[in-house]
């Protein structure tokens, strides 16, 4: 049966039939489009309806008011017969009808097996085989390849488009159908992480699109080209290229009236904020992004843009508020059906479940990673999921398991997981005690991740070879290592890393016997891993200073933070650490007695010392303790605060100084006579702020612990805070007496 399209209108009173005959029929405000309709509420390019065989396909092209179809919004809609089209709320409605070309009757075929968007692409790869010119063979490749990118199947999208990576094949094509051609293909490369080809062919695009005559701009196709070599420039790092590309985008997208592109140059533009630094910048952006995402229904870019702001909250260290962000964005990917996006968005997942300590819904979602991979091969995707496998059995305990992970990655896709199957099998070899071989894969490892420039991993990597050192005692490669990786880190604003490389050094210090250095470095990385409620390396950090006291010979303070450790790790499933800190424990109740003597005998005379000391080894004497006042300088702007805090902690029995500002508060707690065992500062003194009183301290060589209080209660706050030498940072804004007084009693113990 022989078909054809036609629209039925009524517009400026007068009753219109318009037949669909061309292959793309373009509806909008602009007099450039196939059917014109010159009113505010229909954008410049509004609508495509695209002819396959005997279907049509109905397109919306990103537009501000939206294409509905039956009073529904819709993207895409294969049209039935007598569907009704309107454009925007209350826009011209259209009546689409289906004819027979031999007898003129309208026909039904609402019951056509190819009616809908899966079977309309079914059709189009049957055209392939017969294509007609080459125009429409273009046509039908570019929708096939839209469709096979929005699933994620890039390498089907690439085979598509590979003839046209020979000029012969684009000459035959006019100017518009050339622009559209080397935009997808620059949108595949784009995808394919091909970056140096994606440019290049958007750049031809762009030509392309500049060539047509002036009335004929394809603004809609202008904005798409910028948009991507935008997309492809802020990859490359290259902002300021980028945003000039973005900015173009924008202005198209807005002549054409496109909404897609707009959102999509916003969420861009919100990207390359975020790698200037400019957060505030980003997120307004991403707001707006995603609200013009959701009018256009486009939920693939809606996902992207929630798996950015849950990568921003990992980033910033707030883990708890990532996860019903990823797991929005992988609602809003799965119904898309792209499996390598929405396998991104598990990663994503994973990642953070594996900081906060949920190894069983990790677990869990590993087994759907491997399954989605292998089942699409996919073996890239697989081998990243069992790395995150293999990192996850090195937590739990389970060392040969571990090593079978790597190795199978390795096999699978080598290439792209080197960096990080080396990490995790160094790991592997210094739980089996071979460190010089650990060193070896380290090393491997970092070089491997400094060939693709992945900067987390050349910092993880550089703080595991800065331990396999001090283990080694090879101090000065050991320190060469950390500052190699610190310097790293500050090219990444990942706050678990400045964690890491604070553990790190407090590992380093202890090797070097630099006791109060190691102190520091550790409580400091224990507050981060506490905000960012990363529990096992909270529960690590409780370890080292537990061992760190059980060298001062405090065994009080060391059992009380091992078993903060051994609960924690035990709750996690982590049990060789908890086996590990369980045989530390058992050493407290040896040493108990040590502290007890040294606070008695510099009191007494030699013959009572000796004898004291005998009665102790013998187990004559089993404690003896004294009590002890510990003075704290509190320095806070608000006098009735710092008069609450004073009389709090005197009710602690703690012996509590004043200070009036800054330079009061340095001067006093310098001064040759003085001795206080904390420093309790407000950020916001007079004179000298307790950010400089707490950096000129450091300076000084001074090592009394500080706690600062700030008015604000932001990741950035404390990182200043902790920058300029602080133990701890607390936000004055609600603050809780009971939690300062824990943070006093942790740094004191």
């Amino acid at each position: 049966m022989n078909i054809r399209g036609e629209i039925h209108l009524t517009f400026n009173n007068e009753v219109r039939r318009v037949s669909l005959e061309s292959q793309r029929f373009t509806i909008g405000r602009g007099p450039e489009n196939s059917l014109c309709l010159p009113v505010s509420v229909v954008s410049r390019a509004q609508a495509e309806i695209i002819r396959v065989g005997d279907d049509f396909l109905l397109r919306d092209l990103g537009s501000t008011n939206g294409s509905f179809v039956n009073n529904a919004r819709v993207s895409e809609q294969v049209l039935a017969d007598a569907d009704v089209i309107r454009f925007g709320s209350n826009g011209p409605e259209l009546t689409f009808r289906l004819i027979e070309n031999e007898s003129g009757e309208i026909v039904s075929l609402a019951t056509h097996p190819r009616n809908t968007t899966a079977g309309l692409m079914a059709s189009l790869s049957d055209r392939l085989n017969s294509p007609g010119d080459v125009c429409e063979e273009a046509s039908v490749r570019q929708l096939l390849v839209e469709s096979h990118l929005n699933k994620g199947e890039h390498d089907r999208a690439l085979e598509l488009l590979a003839k046209y990576t020979d000029t012969a094949n684009l000459v035959p094509l006019p100017a518009p159908f050339r622009a559209s051609v080397m935009l997808w293909l620059g949108r595949v490369y784009l995808e394919s992480k091909q970056i140096d080809l994606a440019i290049e062919a958007l750049k031809r695009s762009l030509n392309f699109y500049q060539q047509a005559e002036a009335d004929k701009h394809d603004d809609a196709g202008l904005a798409a080209a910028h948009a991507a070599l935008g997309r492809a420039l802020v990859n490359e790092g290259d902002l300021l290229a980028a945003r000039d590309q973005l900015h173009r985008a924008l202005l198209s997208a807005r002549r054409a009236g496109n909404v897609r592109w707009q959102a999509e140059a916003h969420y861009l533009v919100g990207k390359a904020d975020w790698k200037e630094g400019d957060f505030e910048g980003a997120r307004y952006n991403w707001a707006r992004a995603a609200r013009m995402a959701e009018e256009a229904g486009d939920a693939l870019l809606e996902g992207r843009i929630q798996l950015q702001e849950g990568l921003v909250l990992y980033t910033e260290g707030r883990l708890k508020e990532a996860v019903p962000v990823y797991q929005a964005a992988i609602r809003q990917i799965a119904a898309t059906g792209n499996v390598r996006l929405l396998l991104k968005g598990y990663s994503s997942l994973s990642r953070v479940l594996a900081r906060l300590g949920s190894w069983r819904a990790m677990e869990k979602l590993l087994d759907e990673r491997l399954r989605l991979a292998r089942d699409h091969e996919l073996a890239k995707a697989e081998a990243v999921a069992l790395t995150d496998m293999a990192e996850l059995k090195l937590l739990q305990g389970y060392v040969a398991a571990a090593e079978a992970a790597v190795q199978q990655a390795v096999q699978l896709h080598g290439k792209t997981v080197y960096a990080r199957t080396q990490r995790i099998l160094g790991r592997v070899l210094q739980a089996d005690h071979e460190p010089a071989l650990a060193i070896e894969a380290f090393e491997k490892g970092l070089a491997a991740a400094r060939e693709r420039g992945a900067i987390e991993e050349q910092v993880l990597i550089g703080f595991e070879l800065a331990l396999a050192y001090t283990e080694s005692r090879e101090f000065d490669k050991a320190r060469q290592q950390l500052e190699t990786a610190e310097a790293a880190t500050s090219l990444d604003p990942a706050l678990n890393l400045m964690a890491r490389a604070l553990f790190t050094r407090g590992q380093l210090h202890v090797a070097a016997n630099e006791f109060n250095e190691a102190n520091r470095a550790f409580s400091q990385s224990l507050s981060i891993f506490q905000t960012i409620h990363d529990p096992f390396r909270t529960a690590l950090c409780h370890a080292a200073i537990g061992e760190l006291r059980l060298l001062q010979r405090r065994p009080e303070s060391a059992r009380a933070h091992l078993e903060e450790a051994r609960a924690a790790f035990a709750k996690l499933g982590a049990m060789v650490e908890a086996r590990r800190v369980e045989a530390k424990l058992a050493t407290t109740t040896l040493s108990e007695v040590q502290p007890a003597m040294t606070a008695v005998l510099p009191a007494m005379g030699g013959t009572a010392q000796l004898t004291m000391a005998h009665q102790a080894l013998t187990g004559g004497l089993k404690t003896m303790t004294l009590p002890s006042v510990q003075r704290v300088l509190v320095a806070v702007a608000n006098q009735d605060l710092a008069a609450i805090l004073q009389r709090g902690l005197e009710v602690e029995n703690y012996l509590v100084e004043r200070a009036q500002d800054g330079r009061e508060a340095f001067e006093r707690a310098t001064a040759p006579a003085q001795s206080y065992q904390l420093l309790l500062l407000d950020a916001l003194l007079e004179h000298k702020s307790g950010f400089d009183v707490c950096r000129e301290l450091r300076k000084a060589k001074r090592e009394t612990p500080v706690i600062l209080l700030g008015g604000r209660q932001g990741i950035e706050d404390k990182i200043e805070a902790l920058q300029s030498g602080a133990d701890d940072f607390l936000s004055k804004r609600n603050l809780v007496f009971e939690e300062l007084l824990a943070k006093v009693e942790a740094l004191l113990r």
